[in-house]
C-alpha cells in the first residue's frame, strides 16, 4: 500500500488532489481511500488530506502516521505548521515542496532530514489555468511517482472532480493540462523501494489526551479577544490593492470582508489590514469602481 499525505491552505484545493490522485488509482484497478482534515479556520488555513493506494483492499483508517510521499502545496507551511508536515517523516520520506528550487534549497538547513524535491506547482497551475489553484497540478505530482496511474487516467480523474463543481468545460481542460505538465516535470520517485531509513519525526496528528477525559468537552480557550494576535496575512497568495482615486466609498469591500481585514480611516476610505488579510480576493470581485486590483504576492 502508498500513502499520500497533502498539506495545503485552505482554498488551494487539498481536498481535491487527494479525491484526483484516489480516482486516478481507482480507474487504474487499485483500491482507494482519501479524505481530509480541516482545522477551525477558513480560507488560508492548514489542511491535511490523505490518500491510500493499494491492489488490495485497504482496512486501514484514520490519519496517515507514515506517509510514503508528502506534497507540500504551500511552502510556508513548512515553518507554520511543522508539527503537521514533518509528523512521521524520516531522513527517507520524500517530501515534494511547491517551490523554486533556489528556494527550496536555501531554506534546507532548517528543515528536519528528508528527500527533498522542488516542483513550482503555482508556476504551472498560473500558465494554464490563471490562478495557483494547485489541486490538479499536486495530484499530477505525486501520481507521477505511483507506477500504475497512467496519464491517461489522471486526465480522466481531473476531469470527473473538477466537473462536480459545475466547472466549464474549457476550465476542465485548462486543469487536465495543469495536471499533465505536472506529472511530467514532476520527479518519479520509486516508493516501493525507499532505502532503509532512520528514526520517524515526533507525531504531531494524534488527539490531545484530555479530550478523552470526562473533565473536559474539548478543547478550551481562556483568553478573551486573541483573533487580532493570530497573524494570517502570510496564508495569502494574491494581495487586494486599493486605488483611492477610484474610490467612491460605497462599504462593499468593508462589508464583504469576511475577516474584517478592511479598516476605514477618518473620512470612510478602505484601507486593507494585510496582517490578516487571506487574499481571498472577494472585495476585488465586489468592487463595482473597478478601484481594487489583484497583485501576486512576491
Amino acid at each position: 500500500m502508498i500513502e499520500v499525505r497533502f498539506h495545503g491552505r485552505g482554498g488551494q484545493g487539498a481536498k481535491i488532489a487527494s479525491r484526483i490522485l484516489g480516482r486516478s488509482g481507482f480507474l487504474c484497478g487499485l483500491y482507494a481511500q482519501d479524505f481530509a482534515l480541516f482545522g477551525a479556520e477558513r480560507r488560508g488555513a492548514p489542511v491535511i488530506s490523505f490518500t491510500r493506494l493499494s491492489a488490495g483492499p485497504v482496512e486501514e483508517r484514520g490519519p496517515i502516521d507514515r506517509p510514503d510521499l508528502i506534497v507540500v502545496m504551500d511552502d510556508s507551511l513548512t515553518e507554520e505548521a511543522p508539527g503537521q508536515v514533518f509528523h512521521g517523516v524520516n531522513d527517507r520520506t520524500p517530501i515534494l515542496v511547491n517551490t523554486e528550487p533556489a528556494r527550496l534549497q536555501a531554506s534546507l538547513t532548517h528543515l528536519p532530514p528528508a528527500n527533498y524535491a522542488a516542483i513550482d506547482l503555482n508556476a504551472i497551475a498560473r500558465r494554464h489555468i490563471g490562478k495557483a489553484i494547485v489541486s490538479a497540478t499536486a495530484a499530477g505530482a505525486a501520481a507521477k511517482s505511483i507506477p500504475a496511474i497512467t496519464l491517461d487516467s489522471l486526465a480522466q480523474a481531473v476531469r470527473a472532480e473538477v466537473a462536480e463543481f459545475g466547472s466549464a468545460p474549457d476550465l476542465i481542460d485548462k486543469n487536465i493540462a495543469a495536471a499533465r505538465e505536472a506529472y511530467e516535470r514532476a520527479p518519479a520517485i520509486d516508493l516501493a523501494h525507499l532505502p532503509a531509513a532512520g528514526p520517524t519525526a515526533e507525531t504531531a496528528l494524534e488527539t490531545p489526551p484530555y479530550l478523552a477525559s470526562s473533565q473536559f468537552a474539548g478543547p478550551t480557550i481562556r483568553q478573551r479577544a486573541n483573533a487580532a494576535l493570530r497573524v494570517t496575512g502570510n496564508w495569502r497568495i494574491e494581495r487586494p490593492e486599493i486605488d483611492l482615486a477610484k474610490c467612491k466609498r460605497c462599504f462593499l469591500c468593508y462589508l464583504y470582508c469576511p475577516e474584517a481585514a478592511m479598516r476605514l480611516d477618518a473620512e470612510n476610505f478602505p484601507h486593507v489590514d494585510y496582517e490578516h488579510c487571506k487574499g481571498c480576493m472577494i472585495c476585488y470581485e465586489e468592487c463595482p469602481t473597478d478601484a481594487i486590483t489583484r497583485r501576486l504576492e512576491t
